[in-house]
């Protein structure tokens, strides 16, 4: 049967025993799901998440602060410049 559909004994096993596998992490992944959400405790996985995501907030807020004090020294340069340049005209 396996020789019409082209499937060689070594080729099942492999199938077999990585579907055994598959099976084996998805339903451990289900069980730590269910029990943090029955105890309402966090893994460790999910708390490293939310600790990444909250320092690359962070970085984002200080980032956009920095870049907006610049933009806001550029500003003010050109705005001295320009009433330097019209002092210097009349």
């Amino acid at each position: 049967m396996l020789k019409d559909l082209g499937i060689h004994g070594g080729t099942l096993i492999a199938c077999l025993v990585m579907g055994y596998f598959v099976i084996k992490w998805a339903v451990k992944a289900a069980i730590v799901e269910a029990h943090s959400e029955i105890t309402g405790e966090k893994s460790e996985a999910e708390q490293m998440v939310e600790d990444m995501m909250k320092e690359d907030a962070e970085r984002r807020r200080v980032a956009q602060e920095e870049y907006a004090a610049k933009r806001e020294a550029k500003r003010a340069a050109r705005a001295a410049k320009k009433a330097a340049n019209q002092g210097a005209q009349e």
